[in-house]
Order: C-alpha cells, then structure tokens, then sequence
C-alpha cells in the first residue's frame, strides 16, 4: 500500500488511475498509521507528510535506516554499509557548512545587514537537498552562498528599501557599468559592493577552468530576480493587485528560481555554455519547477503575508481575475500546483532529454526541497521547524 501511495506521486496528466490510486491509498494508510507497529506507525507517517518522490533524498535515507533498522528481516552488512555511508558524507558536509559560515562571517553580514535574516544552515541544506552526492561538494557551497544572497536580496526589496532606494539599486544592478549609488543607505551599498565581486570573482574562476562566459549568466539571472522584486514593489506602491496572469508571469520566469537553476549548474562540470543557453529560453522544467515553487511558497506563507503591506499572492491575484471567493482560488492554486508537478514529471519521463541526466536532476531535487520547505507552512523563514531535519542531516551521527 505504502509503494502504491508513493509511486501514484509520479503520475502525469490523463493518468485517472494513479490519480485514483492516490485517493485510495492515502485514505487507507492514515488509517493503517494508527494500526501498525510503532516502527512501521513512523515510516507510514513519514511518507504521507513527504513522500518519497517529494522528499529531500538525504532526509529520505535517514529516515530509511532507521526504519530498515528496525526491520527483522534486514540485511545486517548492507545496514552497516549504509551507516558508514551516511557518516562519512556527514563529515564531509560539516567541513562544508563551516566553510559557509566562515564566508558569511568574515563578510560581517549580521552586523552590516541587521534588518536580513541569517538563513545560512537553511541555505546549505537548500543545496544538499539538491545535490547530495560527494562530487558536488564545491556546488553545494557555491549554492549555499547564492541562495544566502538571493534571502538578502529579497529582504531588501520586500522589508527594507524604500521606493525610491530600490529604484536606483535596481538600476545599479541592471546597469553594465558601474553606477552611482548616490542616495542608497550604507548597509545597500555593502550588499550591492559584496555581491558584484562575489559574481566577478566566479566569472573569472569558471574562465580559468575553461568554462568562459559561464559565470557571466549567474550574473544575468541575478539581474532578472532583481528586475522581478522591482516589479512587485511598484505595485506594492501603487496599491495594485496585479491579474493572475501578470502575477505569473512576473513570479515564474523573473522569480528567484532561474538564479537557483543557474546556480546548481555552476557547479556541476556536466554544464556547458550551451546548458545555461538552454535555462534562458525558459525550458518546461525551468517553468514547471518555477512555478511549483512560486504556488508553495504563496500557500504556506499567505496568513503572514497579510500581516504586512506587501504585493498580492498568487491567490490574491486570482481572486482579483476571476471574481471568486478566497477558498475556490485557494483550491485552484493547490490544484495548479499539482499540475505542475505532472508537468514536471512528464518533462522528467520524456527522452532524449536535452542534456546530460545529472543536469536533469537539480530541477526534480529543486522542486523537492520547495516541496519541504513549503508544503503545509514556510519553514525557511520559521525555520525552528528545520531543526530535526538540521541535527539529523549534519550534527548527529548514526550509530554503529
């Protein structure tokens, strides 16, 4: 029952009996999850809050072993092995995180950007959750420190910077030379200073590693996120809820995501020019993970949002579109967002694909941790709900 559940997760459209599969399967686990056995109780539990092929692929291990641990049947030498496995990558992701933590820290980031949330644990784990295999080790830092990035910038237009500051940041930003920051508080001009040298500095390192003008579109995708939150500021201002339509268009393709995607590319040496050409046009894996992203992120964090001026969600907006009441767009939204997980699944399933598998992966593994991290409230903000996941993944080690 419980293989049943997990793989209708994987269906795509026109696929009625995964779909019912689904329904069927749900409903009888959280029944059985109340009947099984304590170990069992857990691994059903587990899988009904993220399963498997919506779960990050380390948190799914470890939780597997412990499961598999427990099971009478289990094969001692290959949980051993699994253990030792797990361990040794843990080490490995300790000297990693350190290593984000010193850059933050020599940066000063705290004392220069008090009013930006410190998410650096958050950020790694972003980055182990796409990629978690031992040859990655330099992407994962190298994506830990743009998803840093991408959290101060977004503080910056969403709480900070006035109308009137953001205008001439963005300006900056966009501009292909260096420009006046005239008029911009200190602690802008620090983050706008730090963040051109960190994209210089990659540019001349994916140069020396003959990969040229590589760096340059980490770069470009930094400019269009920030080219996107201007757009959700002018509105914001002018107290105007944008069409669905408009807001989708401006949260898919001018979202923080392409940046992500460009950045796991980074550090991947599958990745050619041609593979962040291909993330420009924008391909249906960019679009579906993007857009899953944008829906999540707006389900989970819609009460607190409202709290605050801020720019119309996804739900707001559709409200606004078609006349109808807060509940109908609500289950329109979660009804999109499972779309677009079938869109991706589909885009996943259909081969040849345009490159190399492993460069495939990231957009699954994207989706994931937004899957995680969004799923029922937004724990990159409230993140004292990563805190299992956090000591699980890098501070506790498994027994031997």
């Amino acid at each position: 029952m419980l293989s049943l559940y997990e793989a209708a997760h994987w269906s795509t459209h026109g696929e009625e009996i995964l779909d019912e599969a689904l329904v069927f399967s749900k409903s009888h686990l959280e029944k059985l999850s109340s009947q099984s056995t304590p170990h069992l109780a857990i691994r059903i539990k587990n899988a009904l809050k993220h399963p498997y092929p919506r779960g990050i692929p380390r948190i799914e291990t470890r939780q597997y072993i412990s499961y598999y641990e427990e099971d009478d049947s289990s094969d001692k030498t290959l949980l051993e092995f699994s253990k030792l496995d797990f361990n040794i990558l843990q080490m490995q992701y300790r000297e990693e995180i350190i290593h984000v933590f010193r850059w933050y820290k020599a940066l000063e980031l705290d004392t220069k950007l008090p009013f930006s949330r410190n998410r650096t644990v958050e950020s790694f784990l972003w980055a182990l959750g796409t990629y978690f295999q031992p040859k990655y080790s330099r992407a994962r830092v190298l994506l830990a420190t743009i998803v840093i990035i991408l959290t101060i910038l977004d503080d910056i237009y969403d709480a900070y910077g006035t109308l009137e500051e953001l205008e001439i940041f963005t300006k900056a930003i966009c501009s292909p030379h260096p420009t006046s920051l005239e008029g911009l508080p200190e602690s802008i001009k620090y983050f706008h200073h730090i963040t051109f040298e960190f994209f210089d500095k990659l540019e001349k390192e994916m140069d020396k590693e003959g990969r040229p003008e590589c760096g340059h579109y980490a770069k470009n995708a930094y400019k269009v996120t920030a080219i996107g939150y201007m757009q959700e500021v002018r509105w914001v201002n002018k107290d105007y809820v944008p069409t669905f339509d408009e807001y989708k268009k401006n949260g898919v393709y001018f979202w923080s995501y392409l940046e992500m995607a460009t950045g796991a590319f980074l550090g991947m040496e599958d990745a050619s020019i041609d593979a962040f050409e291909w993330l420009t046009t924008p391909p249906k894996l960019l679009v579906s993970a993007a857009l899953i992203g944008r829906l999540y992120n707006d389900i989970a964090s819609y009460r607190f949002e409202h709290k605050r001026k801020h720019v119309g969600t996804s739900i707001d907006c559709y409200m606004k579109q078609y006349g109808v009441s807060w509940e109908e767009a609500l289950g329109e939204i979660k009804r999109m967002g499972s779309d677009s997980w079938k869109d991706l699944n589909q885009e996943l399933m259909s081969r040849p694909y345009p490159f190399s598998f492993p460069l495939v992966m990231p957009f699954l593994n994207l989706s994931r941790v937004i899957e995680v991290y969004y799923k029922d409230e937004d724990i990159f903000t409230h993140s004292v709900f990563l805190k299992d996941y956090v000591v699980s993944l890098i501070i506790d080690s498994i027994p031997i």
